[in-house]
């Protein structure tokens, strides 16, 4: 009776097609950095929109925390909060025009923080913000309607 297996010179081939073959593999599932980047910033810019619409400036009083609906532009790309402490960016940023704090207010407008991120009606934006993430010669944008604050 004649036993039927695999000789070892079998089994090493396989083993080294698989190799091959994860090896492939590895290069074509590489993570979409810039996406991710993108990604953390648009939910960084919604979770500071929804904070000013939500923090009525428009009274002030002695306790009133003017920092609330504002972020800065060093803030945009750093993991700080419980959720994304984790998160680890890759991306540049630039800013069109070039401003330091985004606040946005209660109708959800865009200001740029130079009266002490009071959202006065003096520090309002007349045109959109432009956000640029840059990663290995590629880029995404973010816009910031200046009127309504609404990104796209």
């Amino acid at each position: 009776m004649k036993k039927k297996a695999y000789t070892l010179i079998e089994l090493i081939f396989v083993i080294v097609i698989i190799g091959i073959l994860a090896g492939v593999g590895f290069y074509y599932f590489k993570p979409h950095y810039l996406q991710n980047d993108r990604d953390f910033v648009e939910l960084k810019l919604n979770t500071v929109r929804y904070e000013g619409l939500n923090y009525d400036k428009r009274n002030p009083s002695s306790n009133m925390d003017y920092s609330i609906g504002c972020i800065t532009k060093n803030d945009l790309l750093t993991s700080e909060g419980t959720i994304d402490k984790h998160y680890k960016t890759h991306s540049t940023i630039s800013l069109s025009p070039n401003e330091n704090i985004l606040c946005f207010d209660t109708l959800g407008r865009v200001h740029d923080g130079t009266d002490g991120n009071k959202t006065t009606q003096d520090s309002l934006l007349t045109q959109d913000i432009l956000i640029t993430l840059h990663y290995n010669n590629k880029e995404k944008n973010i816009t910031i309607d200046h009127f309504s604050g609404d990104l796209r």
